[in-house]
């Protein structure tokens, strides 16, 4: 497990700049159609991925943190880490898909690299804090897709598609089922079990993409 550890760590020392390009808006959402009438339901307002992330946070304690392994407090404070990624995740003006790994997820990865069980969502950040501030971006852009907003519905029909990430390393869509289909992201560690979607279109349609929940950490390279 140590030597795991050690290599994200040494993957992560590379360094990481982040540059997102602005693309222009066509802001088509914007325009009133001619067939509009007073008794069509207004949709609720769109939020940024940004304001997405702090949607639960009325629950969560002075850290930012609850009991809840199924929402994303850890990835939350996690990017809150870095004004950049924060930025990115406010800007209406990009195209965004971020999976974000749910808080059980990131339990899984500290049992996985160090052995132990934490039981507080406060601990499991502390260790994957722990980690270095340059392998966490690594591991937080990883997840993030520039350039396009990616919709569940999308997904589903996109198997065997090849996903450049922020990190620049790549991810592979595998569509799993028949009828009933399902997401599982193929990641450059071949000897873990890759993450599958397990709460599509979080928030909504935010105005600069989508974020799908996952039930596991992506990981970047071969752990």
């Amino acid at each position: 497990m140590k030597k795991s550890i050690a290599a994200l760590a040494a993957f992560g020392a590379l360094g990481l700049g982040l540059s997102v390009a602005s693309p222009a808006s066509a802001h088509s959402d914007d325009r009133e159609t001619e067939h509009e009438t007073d008794h069509e339901a207004t949709p609720p307002p769109r939020q940024p991925l940004a304001q997405i992330l702090l949607s639960d946070s009325a629950g969560d304690d002075a850290n930012g943190f609850d009991k809840n392994a199924k929402d994303f407090d850890i990835v939350t404070q996690a990017v809150l880490l870095y004004p950049d990624l924060v930025a990115a995740a406010s800007n209406p003006d990009l195209k965004l898909t971020a999976f974000l790994p749910n808080d059980g997820a990131f339990r899984k990865l500290v049992q996985d690299l160090t052995g132990q069980r934490l039981r507080s969502e406060s601990e499991v950040f502390a260790a994957v804090a722990g980690l270095g501030l340059d392998t966490l971006k690594t591991v937080l852009t990883y997840h993030i897709i520039a350039g396009s907003a990616i919709d569940y519905n999308t997904a589903r029909h996109s198997d065997g598609a090849v996903l450049t990430t922020l990190q620049g390393g790549t991810l592979t869509v595998d569509v799993r089922g028949g009828w009933c289909r399902s997401v599982r992201l193929i990641d450059n560690d071949p000897d873990a079990r890759d993450p599958m979607v397990v709460s599509p279109n979080v928030g909504g349609e935010a105005t600069n993409g989508f974020a799908h929940g996952i039930d596991r950490v992506l990981r970047p390279i071969n752990l």
